[in-house]
């Protein structure tokens, strides 16, 4: 049997991660910890993440509007969970190193910052 695709659009250009960050003006990392967390929009090609230049467009439109109005949260929310995801990461690799107390209070400032970005 043989099944026939049509790909709609099939001549729009999408772009990867690097290209997509440097139209943000953010690292690469960052817009993964975005595309994680449903922030962006984004599509998957397998296991490649691609990214509609309109529809970022788009978005960043939508979010200029909202820094207009003095609202810093999408800078705070990358900031916050990257240094979460740096704690947690200190807290697995010096764990052993570290006093009950001190991997909980880790854990917990992590799981702090997590909540404060996703409030953000």
């Amino acid at each position: 049997m043989l099944l026939w695709v049509q790909f709609v659009g099939a001549n729009m250009s999408l772009w990867r991660v690097d290209q997509a960050a440097d139209y943000l003006g953010i690292r690469p990392k960052t817009l993964y910890e975005w595309v994680r967390t449903g922030r962006v929009p984004y599509r998957k090609l397998g296991f490649n993440v691609r990214f509609d230049p309109a529809e970022l467009e788009d978005w960043v439109g939508q979010h200029r509007s909202a820094e207009s109005r003095g609202d810093s949260a999408l800078e705070f929310e990358a900031v916050a969970l990257d240094a979460a995801r740096q704690l947690r990461r200190v807290e697995s690799d010096l764990g052993e190193h570290l006093s009950f107390p001190q991997r909980r209070e880790l854990r917990e400032l992590a799981a702090r910052l997590e909540r404060a970005a996703v409030g953000a």
